[in-house]
This record gives C-alpha cells, structure tokens and sequence, in this order.
C-alpha cells in the first residue's frame, strides 16, 4: 500500500522510498524494541538476551543490523557481553524509573486513553514542527512496518506501538519518548482488547486504524503541526470509542 504523502512531498519517490540518498536505518527500529523490552522488565536485569541469529530470525533483518542496536544499547550501559556466554540485561545505574501503577479495570483503561489524547496529541504536534530528516526516516520505516503487518492480516500490535513511539522520538523531546515508552504495558493492554472486544469488525477496524494513522503521518510530512495534533486526537478518540462505545 502506498502513503498518501508520496504524491505530495519530493523527497520521496511514488513508493514513499527517500530520494535523500540515505538508507533507512533498520537498527533504529531493531535497537527501539529492545530497549522497550528492556525497560518493560521482557528482558530482566541479570536476564539473557536471545542470541545474534534468534534475533535476525525474529526481526527478518541481517546480523549487522542486529549488531548495530546491540552496540547502542552496550555503549548506554543497558547489556553486557560476556565471552562464551551471551548478552545480558545488566543493572540501570542511577534511581530507578519510576512506573505507572498497571491496568486493574476499565476505568484505568479509559482513563489512560484520556491521558494519551492529551499526551499523544502533543507529540504530534512537536513531530510535526520538529522532525528533521533523520526523524522522518525512521518514522518512514516503523509506517513501513505496520503497512506489512496490516498486509497480513494477522496482529499488527506491536507495529502500531512502535509507530507511536516513533512519533514521539521526532519531537526530539525525550520526556515524550520516555512516558510513552513507558506506558507499553498499559497501551498493549488497550490495543489487545480492541481486538478482543471491538464490535466493529477486524477488516473493518484495520482499515480505520490504517486510514487514520495514515492521516497523522501524512500531517508529519507536511509539517502541519495543527492537523498532525488534530489526526492524532482522532485517531485515539476514535479507538476509544470503537472500544467502548460500539462506534
């Protein structure tokens, strides 16, 4: 499926491949989703991180890349390689982060949409007047993925998380990144009832979520603050209500 934007911005062709010259960088995404894994304890202090190949298999990326994201993560202190061993997830120096309590009912589910509409809203917003051309490309690759994801057929959760995040990391303002990123749990928790519980149906809903995903990324293109903050409070209001309104 094609983005919208291709048509309207230049520096991308009619696949919405950049003309830029400049290769998306797979690691980003790679090194993203295990420093989120990290974070959310998926990979525990003291735990071993699955091997070189494992992580290839399960990415469908090259050992380079793989190689990449594990450089960044060992060079901010977050893994360890031993010899003969593994990696493993090593011990965050400094307080610790502090969480959010988890999900318990409805109301923390809809009162954690709530707080995305207002939070969410606002990082579009500084996406769209921020990003530069790093930024783009990386959010280029996580729309990219969640494309192929919706492309299956099958679940497309945790490439509709990354491309939040990815929103959040081009307002290059890193609280953004760190809330959101934070918060996986309790996301997830809301993006896998939609799926269990929305009355709209899965094809349907796919195609309203990509629409409207669509929208926000289009805006972050264009550089048009106002609407990318307005696509992305829609897109939330509606999946709150298609959760719990039968919209």
């Amino acid at each position: 499926m094609t983005p919208a934007h291709a048509s309207v911005d230049k520096r991308f062709d009619s696949k919405g491949n950049s003309r830029l010259g400049r290769q998306p960088n797979h690691g980003d995404e790679i090194y993203s989703r295990l420093h989120s894994r990290i974070l959310d304890a998926i990979y525990p202090t003291g735990g071993k991180l699955p091997s070189e190949p494992a992580l290839c298999r399960e990415f469908g990326v090259s050992r380079p890349v793989v190689r990449e994201a594990l450089a960044r993560l060992r060079a901010e202190g977050l893994i360890v390689s031993r010899q003969g061993a593994g990696t493993f997830v090593q011990q965050i120096s400094g307080p610790p982060l502090r969480g959010f309590p988890p999900v318990k009912n409805l109301k923390d589910i809809q009162d954690c949409f709530d707080f995305r509409i207002g939070l969410e809203g606002e990082a579009a917003f500084h996406a769209a007047a921020n990003r530069d051309e790093a930024d783009l490309e990386g959010l280029r690759l996580s729309w990219e993925a969640l494309e192929r994801a919706v492309g299956r057929g099958g679940s497309a959760n945790d490439e509709d998380f990354e491309f939040h995040v990815a929103i959040s990391r081009a307002t290059r303002i890193h609280f953004f990144t760190s809330v959101i990123t934070s918060m996986r749990q309790h996301i997830m928790v809301g993006i896998n009832l939609a799926d269990e519980l929305s009355s709209v149906r899965q094809d349907q809903r796919m195609r309203l979520v990509r629409a409207e995903h669509e929208a926000i990324f289009t805006a972050i293109v264009e550089q048009d603050a106002e609407r990318a903050s307005a696509a992305m409070r829609h897109h939330l209001e509606n999946t709150r209500r298609r959760l719990f309104d039968g919209a």
